[in-house]
């Protein structure tokens, strides 16, 4: 890892990580549809819990070097955890047992999500909505808002000047 020493205004000094890192991978998985905030290579793992994910991801890594390495996790979000923890219990539905899954906010979900990036256990994750196309939007329009710091920026589509 590549770091610098630099010294503060009151006299410590601090190591700031000079690494490269690429930006966070976020897509949606609806079905047969997936949508990617940005297209490329990727490779998709699922794990039962934190423990096993890290090994999964390891693996990956070592497999696929170029490739990035996304977490599969099983969503329902509501404005509070437990609207989210009603709606799912309502529908009968319970996650897959052999992949992530959380039940919770959008805030909740992007801190989990951020986390994982910030660890450097996964490249991202592929959100897999639980309760249909309601939850996608709901996606789209509560969680990608908290990652976008993290996400790459979006292709203008504003001509650019020659």
């Amino acid at each position: 890892m590549n770091s610098a020493t630099m010294g503060t205004p009151d006299g410590h000094t601090i190591d700031i990580d000079l690494t490269y890192r690429a930006p966070l991978r976020l897509g949606i998985a609806d079905g047969a549809r997936v949508w990617l905030h940005t297209p490329g290579d990727l490779t998709r793992v699922r794990a039962s819990d934190m423990r096993h994910l890290a090994r999964e991801a390891a693996a990956a890594r070592a497999e696929h070097p170029d490739r990035d390495v996304v977490v599969d996790i099983h969503v329902v979000v509501a404005a509070e955890a437990s609207a989210a923890r009603a709606a799912l219990a309502e529908t009968g539905e319970s996650p897959p047992a052999d992949t992530l899954s959380y039940v919770g906010t959008a805030r909740g979900l992007a801190g989990l999500v951020a986390d994982l990036y910030a660890l450097r256990i996964t490249d991202g994750a592929m959100l897999i909505p639980l309760l249909g196309p309601r939850m996608v939007e709901r996606l789209r329009s509560e969680v990608l808002p908290q990652l976008r710091t993290l996400l790459p920026a979006e292709p203008s589509r504003q001509p650019r000047p020659a």
